[in-house]
């Protein structure tokens, strides 16, 4: 059997900024949409008081959901504290997804509100876009390593952005990859 395919740290240090640029502009998104009006935010506050259990008050929790999102962005931008960044990211989408899991069970109609007014229903898309960043922020947070070439690090920094923006558009893209008769 071969050795395990290790990870230098060069390498390690790319996927390191690949991970907290992509997660950081997911991030980034989902607070300025949420923020950017009063009637977002109010739909959000009532996204959150759909999915989640009956006991949350969904003002604080909304709140608390945009400030936890602000604190990832910080986080995940500042170096030194980058492993506060993965860990805080990762429990919100883990929440996220407690909530979607919640609402799909219970066939509950409940638009995605996670970047602002105008998503589609909640459904298993929502799970898979949101385990996929969970994976992203556990690789993140495993690989770290020394600061490598610009020109690496440059190519990381645009690719994690574009697939960051990429995946703020999620449905869109759900909707192009599923074939027609089970966009339903």
């Amino acid at each position: 059997m071969p050795p395990p395919a290790t990870v230098s740290a060069p390498e390690a240090a790319v996927l390191d900024l690949f991970a907290r640029v992509l997660l950081a502009v997911v991030f980034f998104a989902a607070v300025v949409g949420k923020a950017r009006s009063r009637q977002g935010f109010a739909e959000f506050r009532d996204s959150v008081a759909a999915i989640g259990p009956r006991w949350l008050p969904a003002g604080p929790a909304a709140v608390a959901v945009v400030a936890g999102e602000a604190a990832a962005v910080v986080l995940l931008a500042v170096p030194g504290t980058r492993l506060a960044g993965y860990a805080l990211a990762a429990v919100l989408l883990i929440v996220f997804c407690a909530g979607i899991a919640r609402a799909v069970l219970a066939r509950q109609s409940v638009r995605c509100q996670c970047f602002g007014a105008g998503g589609g229903l909640l459904g298993p898309q929502h799970l898979v876009r949101n385990g996929l960043l969970v994976a992203v922020a556990v690789v993140g947070a495993l690989a770290g390593g020394a600061p490598t070439s610009a020109p690496a690090m440059l190519v990381a920094l645009v690719t994690g952005a574009f697939l960051g923006l990429l995946t703020t558009r999620w449905e869109d893209v759900a909707f192009l990859l599923v074939p027609a008769g089970r966009n339903r």
